[in-house]
């Protein structure tokens, strides 16, 4: 069994060839592109591990070798005091100006301090944000109280006092200081903020200490080198400008992670100087140092996710202070993308409790791997177009025609018919059957100038023939006729009345189609139209309503053009009724009839008769009006019993749409209104006032001079006693 010839059915036969032909090419290709991807994965994956562990070491080694100069320079120093008497002030201040030097010339060390074990006497200098050098004494007092004071270029004539402090402790006191005072031991310390009460505002610092001992072991005091965790923050940053460039960074950064005494997990190390610049939120910050932020509520999404490592090593009885990664860990941040991390901790099994790692974006390192990927599916998508054109190519003189001419017969059946000119068919079968279609095309089209658009389009959705049948429906049926054509037409030539007639014809067509109107048919030079069938039609008294107004506008520009060819000038009466008719097929077996029939129908083409009795243009039922109320103006008129019905209707004149409302307009359809109620309460007098105060406004309001008249007549013979203001209209 063909089972692609079972999924395929229905398919046209250019995309049969295609696929059938695509597909065989897929399946060879998935093939091969899944062997090249396993083999190219594992090979990727083999140069990640090997690239993290290779970025990982190389910044561990920059920032060891960072500290151990840091180590270095303090062993000299330490040798260089140990030489000075303590009491020798001016030796050791050229040794404290030989370290200054020193300072300045080291971009990333921060400063240094010097604290005599016997007094307290402490001196430190330090670095500003600016590169410039401070110094913050401390010294003992009277009654042990030690006083502070922070100096701008100290022992220079700009000598400045920046702040002082009169209540300091005493600096012997210190954590640093209690915690290497023993004098058996030189390390690093924790990050830590300034001792000394002026330098409080001043971002935390990494110190390496250093106890000086005199040649029997005594304690002399305590040298301390400082890095600045601002500036390991530009040291990292330096790393990853010159380390870590965009092909071999991957979107990733070096950081340092300090375990604080309380167990707090701070970042000490961020390239991005902008995290310590500024004292951060204090919801994220250390207990113990405000500038220290911590570690997983880090505002980098990098740092957060490596914080869940630390829990699994927590959970796992590893500590990742005092031990280092053991291969690639993966992770996932909060936007879901996926981080790389290898880590170091930086003196294991001792303090401080530091770690050095580095991370890298896991899709970008693995980003080579998926290019090579790529190619080999572009490879097989330049095979699959280029044999899909091959097929195509082939098949399309025998589709292509197909495709045409199944598309022409659909739009058939859905009405939409036109004529075409499509000559490239070169197969003699597709000939006949597109002269065929053609042929049926010029029939239908034919067919629908005799019958309303919509019904052949309904007969046509409907597969079905037509057949007798109505249905009871409420319409507006819309009857236009034209005010002495019959006398006009005698004086015209027989091919200028045939154009007149069809101009007219057309407009008024064009008019009400566009409004969603059936026009019924066409008697002589008169029009019959409705709305809501045979389609629904929503609104269908105001739109009858806009397509009268609208045939009054186009009669205007078309008189415009008849004067300019010397053909007379001519005027369109309209009535427009509303109310349940029947409509549908009426007629014979043989030959039908879309209409509609029924009393509103009739009432419909007597309005447009009773225009001549008030020499009006546009006339409407009393329950057509009430449909249009407040969106079309309108006047009453008359309570009319019209030819062949009994009972009597009020009808309207239609003057305008809502919105072309002016204040002379509202003026007469609010005098009229009035005067039209004092004419059915046989106040003609009153009634006759009003309407002579339209007449004032405009003297050709033939509506007004009708009631004058009649007013007149009524005042000089009044009417009967059982009068109702009924008048019998004799109009056809």
């Amino acid at each position: 069994m063909d089972f692609l010839g079972l999924f395929f059915k229905g398919w046209s036969l250019k995309y049969n060839l295609m696929i059938r032909l695509i597909f065989l090419i897929l399946v060879m290709g998935t093939v091969l592109t899944s062997f090249s991807f396993t083999m190219q994965y594992n090979e990727g994956r083999s140069s990640r591990y090997m690239m993290m562990n290779l970025i990982s070491n190389n910044i561990n080694d920059l920032l060891l070798d960072l500290l151990a100069e840091i180590e270095t320079d303090a062993e000299v120093y330490r040798g260089l005091l140990a030489k000075i008497s303590i009491d020798n002030i001016a030796s050791r201040n050229q040794a404290r100006v030989f370290i200054s030097n020193n300072l300045k010339a080291n971009k990333y060390m921060d400063g240094f301090s010097l604290t005599e074990s016997k007094t307290g006497h402490m001196i430190r200098t330090m670095k500003n944000r600016e590169g410039k050098l401070l110094v913050a004494e401390t010294i003992p007092g009277e009654n042990g109280i030690f006083h502070s004071t922070l100096y701008e270029n100290r022992g220079t004539p700009e000598q400045k006092i920046i702040l002082a402090d009169s209540n300091e402790n005493d600096p012997r006191h210190f954590d640093f200081y209690l915690a290497f005072k023993d004098g058996t031991k030189k390390a690093w310390y924790n990050s830590r903020g300034y001792s000394q009460n002026v330098l409080h505002g001043y971002p935390p610092i990494l110190s390496y200490i250093v106890p000086l001992k005199d040649d029997f072991g005594a304690l002399l005091g305590m040298l301390t080198l400082d890095i600045g965790v601002l500036q390991l923050q530009k040291y990292l940053m330096d790393i990853t400008n010159k380390k870590m460039d965009r092909d071999y960074s991957f979107g990733g950064i070096p950081f340092v992670l300090e375990r604080r005494n309380n167990n707090e997990i701070v970042v000490i190390g961020h390239p991005d100087p902008i995290y310590i610049e500024k004292v951060p939120d204090p919801s994220i910050v250390s207990d113990s140092n405000k500038f220290l932020i911590l570690a997983n509520k880090h505002p980098d999404q990098r740092i957060r996710a490596f914080t869940k490592i630390i829990e699994k090593e927590y959970k796992e009885d590893r500590d990742p202070f005092n031990e280092n990664s053991m291969g690639i860990n993966t992770v996932k941040a909060d936007d879901n993308s996926r981080w790389m991390y290898s880590w170091t901790a930086t003196y294991p099994g001792q303090k401080p409790d530091w770690v050095i790692g580095v991370c890298v974006n896991r899709e970008l390192a693995a980003a080579s791997v998926i290019t090579s990927l790529q190619n080999t599916l572009l490879v097989l998508t330049i095979l699959v177009i280029a044999t899909g054109f091959v097929a195509i190519k082939q098949s399309r003189i025998m589709s292509k025609p197909l495709e045409r001419m199944a598309k022409d017969v659909i739009s058939i059946g859905e009405g939409n018919i036109v004529l075409s000119s499509e000559k490239s068919i070169l197969v003699k079968e597709m000939i006949d059957l597109k002269e065929g279609i053609e042929k049926m095309k010029s029939g239908l089209l034919s067919f629908r100038k005799y019958i309303p658009y919509k019904v052949v389009n309904q007969v046509l959705a409907s597969r079905k023939t037509a057949e007798p049948f109505a249905e009871k429906k409420e319409l507006s049926i819309f009857f236009s006729d034209l005010e002495n054509f019959t006398t006009i037409s005698e004086s015209l030539e027989p091919d200028k009345l045939v154009k007149m007639i069809g101009d007219h014809l057309a407009m008024c067509t064009n008019v009400i189609q566009a409004l969603e109107g059936t026009v019924d048919k066409y008697i002589g030079d008169s029009v019959m139209a409705f709305w809501n069938a045979p389609e629904d039609c929503k609104g269908h008294e105001l739109k009858a309503c806009h397509a009268a107004l609208a045939c009054q506008e186009q009669m205007v520009l078309f008189n415009g053009r008849n004067k300019a060819e010397g053909l007379p000038e001519l005027k369109m009466r309209i009535g427009i009724s509303t109310g349940t008719v029947f409509v549908g097929n009426i007629g014979s077996e043989d030959r039908l009839n879309y209409t509609a029939v029924g009393d509103t129908v009739n009432l419909a083409s007597r309005l447009e008769g009773t225009n001549k009795t008030y020499k009006t243009l546009i006339l409407i039922s009393d329950r057509t009006e009430s449909g249009v109320r407040g969106q079309i103006l309108t006047r009453p008129v008359d309570k009319v019993a019209v030819k062949g019905k009994a009972n009597a209707i009020i009808i309207h004149e239609v003057l305008a749409k809502k919105e072309n409302e002016t204040p002379q307009l509202r003026k007469m359809i609010d005098l009229t209104t009035q005067a039209f109620e004092h004419y059915l309460s046989q106040r003609f007098e009153q009634a006759m006032d009003c309407y002579q105060q339209i007449l004032a406004v405009n003297d050709d309001d033939h509506v007004a001079m009708f009631y004058v008249k009649r007013c007149r007549g009524y005042l000089d013979f009044p009417p009967p006693s059982d009068w109702d203001g009924t008048f019998i209209s004799e109009s056809k």
